[in-house]
């Protein structure tokens, strides 16, 4: 019950945002509400994000084209390839970072389709 009630305060919250829009005159796109959906849901949410470094070995590698590799278990998608090692490094640096962003977006976006489905139930029509 309590988690029907923040879905319930949730639509309330777009509903406040996008009235305000309206009265100043206006016009919302659907794009602009779905930015509104996540923004509210950012604001609202329980969770937050810290960033905190993070220490995990690289191994890097030298190929026989005479590039380098850099790879990590922990991430096992995420490779860095580059002339030199560093080039190597800074670029699965990148590729982890895009990685965690990614998941953060996924993770919200999961939570936005929840809310929904919980608000407009197959059962209420």
């Amino acid at each position: 019950m309590k988690e029907n009630n923040k879905d319930i305060d949730f639509l309330h919250e777009i509903a406040k945002k996008i009235s305000e829009r309206s009265k100043h005159g206006f016009p919302i796109s659907p794009e602009e509400v779905f930015d509104l959906f996540g923004e509210t849901l950012e604001s609202m949410n329980d969770k937050r994000i810290i960033e905190t470094p993070i220490f995990v070995p690289f191994i890097i590698e030298k190929t026989e084209e005479e590039f380098y590799t850099a790879r990590c278990n922990s991430f096992r998608l995420c490779k860095g390839m580059g002339v030199t090692e560093e080039e190597a490094i800074e670029n699965l640096k990148e590729q982890i970072d895009s990685y965690h962003k990614s998941s953060i977006e996924t993770e919200k976006r999961m939570r936005m389709e929840e809310i929904i489905k919980n608000l407009f139930r197959k059962d209420y029509f």
